[in-house]
Parts: structure tokens; sequence; C-alpha cells
């Protein structure tokens, strides 16, 4: 009788926790995973834009038309306020499309303008009201990688890089 009774909490508790809701993990980039957080994944989906830019600068006007169409936000305004429950996510997927563009701009120095249209555009400046701290540091620790990578490739344009990174992180990298 005690094994049955064992038996069957065992397969009770297997079934519970089978069950479980653990949510919706998204996995991003290079394996990061987020909570599902729509705003978040909004910002993400921006990525690969500005790396596109610096291939083709001259379709600028167009690629960014159709990011805003599919990520269905065509300014950063659109999807304030960028409120607390989800900074951390927010702020990563902010610094990693940040990243993407201080190594486009290492890429295509001369798309540096149509460069900072788009970040405006769908990621923002540091002088957003909503642009909490908390997004801004983590803005900044998941950008540390496009920014060397920009230094490394472009070590003449370290004024260029600079001058983006107090726009958009609010501190310079000089």
């Amino acid at each position: 009788m005690r094994q049955i009774i064992a038996a069957l909490m065992a397969v009770c508790l297997l079934f519970f926790v089978a069950c479980s809701d653990e949510g919706d993990d998204v996995t991003i980039y290079n394996g990061d995973v987020f909570t599902s957080d729509y705003k978040a994944s909004q910002i993400y989906s921006t990525f690969s834009l500005y790396e596109n830019i610096a291939r083709q600068p001259e379709m600028a006007k167009e690629l960014i038309q159709a990011t805003a169409k599919l990520a269905q936000y065509d300014t950063i305004t659109a999807i304030t306020p960028l409120d607390k429950e989800a900074e951390v996510e927010r702020g990563t997927a902010r610094g990693k499309c940040l990243a993407a563009c201080f190594s486009a701009i290492a890429r295509q120095p001369d798309a540096y303008d149509n460069m900072v249209w788009a970040a405006e555009k769908f990621l923002g400046t540091t002088e957003i009201e909503s642009m909490s701290e908390k997004i801004l540091k983590y803005s900044r620790l998941y950008a540390l990688e496009g920014v060397s990578d920009a230094m490394a490739r472009q070590p003449e344009i370290i004024d260029l890089l600079d001058s983006f990174a107090m726009k958009f992180l609010g501190t310079g990298i000089k």
C-alpha cells in the first residue's frame, strides 16, 4: 500500500512539474534569455537595421520605413514609457542594438548621419524622460562589445564614436 501511495505521489508531482507555467522565454542574440517583454522584443527587432544601413547607406530611408512597419513602432516615443517592470530586458536590447550601431559606424563612417537618425528614431537618446538610469546602465554594458570593435577597427574616428556615445549612452568613451 505504501508503494502505491508513494508511486501516486511521484506521478502527481511529475504531472504538476510538467504542467507548470514558466512564462514565455525568448532567446535572442547570443543565447541570452529574456522573459517575454514585447517592448524589449520590438527594440531588439531593429538590430539588423544598423548593419544594413552600413551596407547600403543610400537605402537608409527605405530600410527605416520597412523596420518601422515590421517592428510596429515608428519612434521610440510610440513605445514609451519604458516603465520599470522590464528595465533590464529593454536596456539589454537597446545596448545590443547600440553595439550594432557602433560597429556599423566603424564599417561605414560616411553613414554616421543615417545611423544617428535611425538610432534616435528606434532607440532614443538619453534625453527621453522615461530613459531611466537602469536602462542606461544595461545599455552601456551591452554596447561595450560594439564600442571596442569600432575603436579597434577605426581608431581615427574616436571623436565621432565619442559623440555617438554621449548622445545615446550618456557618457563619453574618451
